[in-house]
């Protein structure tokens, strides 16, 4: 499976482009890949459920609000709309990974329904250590899946999938009746407000560009979010809001039919002029150029 994100307006979800598959094909991942997940920089919300086992090395990754700290062996369950963040990585990192869509859970008959006790002690609990016996069943499950999966002229083949994907949930849930988890990494006041920062930034960029609002929401003053910007992630308070409007840019730029006058509206730039601007000073291209240099086939 090649990895890739999802072509739509809310840059900030990340997902896997596979058509209308139903569970997306498994995938290593490398410590040398840049961006793994393009979940590095900064986090994401996920539209996917799924699992990612460390191969190889170690990992600091984030899901939902708290960091897990994941060598080899180590097991992260993620779920629908949980926010995903790689804090870091070895550079010997190597990690397996399987997802589905929300509509493969949701339609399924395995009883593990949102508000669920067993849906919120893995939603709380979401890292877990395996056992080497543990590890090498389920990575060979899941490549069972793949070799079944990618038959695409057996006409119950959606069929097959879909119940060996279930005897994969059904696998990890019984490791997690019977294993503890990972103990959650504690965070400082710095990283905690940055991570709500960013929360904020998702919700309110098209509107809200300046400093002072985010500042206010957090209670703090803008110089002291600036600082813990730069501090955690290396880009300041003002970098890190037009970061994600230019993510947002060059997506809706290559990836839709809007023009500049639309997309300037979405992003609630006063005129195309100002949007152009604010895109040239920091690709060196207008926003047309852009489009005709990346515009996908």
């Amino acid at each position: 499976m090649q990895q890739g994100f999802s072509k739509q307006n809310t840059f900030e979800r990340l997902s896997f482009a596979e058509g209308d598959n139903i569970l997306y094909e498994s995938f290593v991942l490398n410590g040398s890949e840049y961006d793994m997940l393009g979940a590095e920089q900064f986090p994401r919300i996920v539209d996917a459920a799924g699992l990612c086992i460390c191969l190889e090395g170690e990992v600091e990754i984030v899901i939902g609000a708290q960091g897990y700290h994941m060598k080899k062996g180590d097991m992260g369950v993620i779920l629908p709309n949980d926010i995903l963040y790689i804090r870091r990585k070895s550079p010997d990192f190597r990690g397996y990974t399987l997802a589905c869509t929300p509509d493969f859970l949701i339609n399924s008959e395995i009883p593990i329904p949102s508000r669920t006790p067993l849906y919120l002690f893995i939603k709380d609990n979401p890292c877990i250590s395996l056992k080497e016996k543990e590890l090498e069943e389920l990575i060979k499950m899941c490549e069972f899946l793949k070799e079944h999966d990618s038959r695409k002229d057996h006409p119950c083949r959606e069929e097959i999938t879909r119940n060996l994907g279930y005897a994969i949930i059904y696998e990890v849930i019984g490791i997690y009746k019977k294993k503890e988890p990972l103990h959650q990494q504690p965070y400082s006041r710095k990283q905690t407000l940055y991570f709500e920062f960013i929360q904020l930034i998702t919700k309110h960029y098209r509107e809200q560009k300046d400093i002072e609002f985010y500042a206010e929401q957090l209670c703090i003053t803008s110089r002291y979010l600036s600082v813990v910007c730069k501090e955690i992630s290396g880009f300041t308070a003002k970098e890190c809001i037009d970061l994600h409007t230019m993510i947002n840019a060059r997506i809706l730029l290559t990836t839709t039919d809007m023009t500049i006058l639309q997309i300037s509206d979405e992003l609630n730039f006063a005129n195309p002029s100002f949007f152009t601007q604010f895109f040239k000073k920091r690709t060196g291209v207008t926003p047309k150029r852009y489009r005709n240099i990346n515009r996908t086939a």
